[in-house]
């Protein structure tokens, strides 16, 4: 199941990103799953085989695609339904944000003289 989720999230990465986002990543990553680098806790994830796989999946494809236009337009393809649930989502948290801010700041506030 993973090699088949980081094939998936490469294919994802190769379509909402460039190239040059994720070829540092793909080499840190070598460099740390070989031993060569140490990684700072919170960042042991980017030295797993699965990251190697996802990296080096979304490299290919994006050479690839600069190389063959079709794959370049179905990546393109993929990336723009894609994008519409990411907007969908970071407009419902902004409006959810925007109408609750002052009622959280009102339950929150601390009591001052001469509130009724």
């Amino acid at each position: 199941m993973e090699p088949v989720l980081a094939i998936l999230i490469g294919i994802g990465l190769a379509a909402a990103c460039g190239f040059r986002i994720f070829v540092p990543f793909l080499v840190i990553s070598v460099a740390a799953n070989s031993g060569h680098l140490a990684l700072s806790p919170g960042f042991e994830w980017i030295g797993t085989e699965v990251a190697i796989a996802t990296f080096l999946v979304a490299t290919i494809l994006e050479i690839g695609a600069y190389y063959v236009p079709f794959l370049d337009n179905l990546l393109d393809s993929v990336a723009t339904p894609a994008f519409i649930p990411i907007i969908a989502f970071l407009f419902v948290l902004g409006l959810f944000y925007f109408l609750w801010k002052k009622v959280f700041t009102w339950f929150f506030k601390k009591p001052e003289k001469g509130m009724t």
